[in-house]
C-alpha cells in the first residue's frame, strides 16, 4: 500500500504500527514519528447529521434522536450548538415573528404557589 503521511507526506517511510482499539489499521511514519489511521472513522455521514438534526427540530427528544438515527446523544447537541451559534440570541425584528408558543412556560409560570404581585417584587 502506497499510503502518504498526513504531516510530512514522505510515502516511503511509512509503515504498519498495529491496529486501533476499534480493528482498524494504523499506520507511523518514520520521518516524523507521526501514528495515523487510513482515514478517520469518527466521521458521520452529512445526511445522518442533517436528519438528526430535523428531529432535534421537531422536537424528538435527545436519547430518542440516538436510538432512532445513531449517533450518541452528545454529538447530536454539539451539532446543534454549532448550528445556532450566535443565532440564538440574536434580535429578531418584531414584523417576523409569525407565531409564538408558549405552552410550557405559562403552566409553569401558572403552577407557582406565590404570586410575585402578591409578595410585593
Amino acid at each position: 500500500m502506497n499510503l502518504a503521511c498526513p504531516r510530512c507526506t514522505l510515502t516511503d517511510q511509512v509503515v504498519k504500527n498495529g491496529r486501533s482499539r476499534h480493528g482498524h489499521q494504523r499506520w507511523r511514519c518514520k520521518g516524523c514519528a507521526l501514528t495515523f489511521g487510513e482515514r478517520d472513522h469518527r466521521l458521520i455521514d452529512p445526511a445522518i447529521k442533517q436528519s438528526a438534526l430535523r428531529h432535534y427540530a421537531e422536537g424528538v427528544g435527545l436519547r430518542a434522536t440516538e436510538r432512532l438515527v445513531g449517533p450518541s446523544h452528545n454529538t447530536i447537541i454539539g451539532w446543534v450548538r454549532q448550528e445556532v451559534a450566535g443565532q440564538a440570541l440574536a434580535r429578531l425584528d418584531a414584523a417576523q415573528v409569525q407565531y409564538v408558543e408558549a405552552d410550557e412556560l405559562w403552566s409553569y409560570v401558572g403552577s407557582k404557589k406565590t404570586n410575585l404581585a402578591v409578595v410585593g417584587y
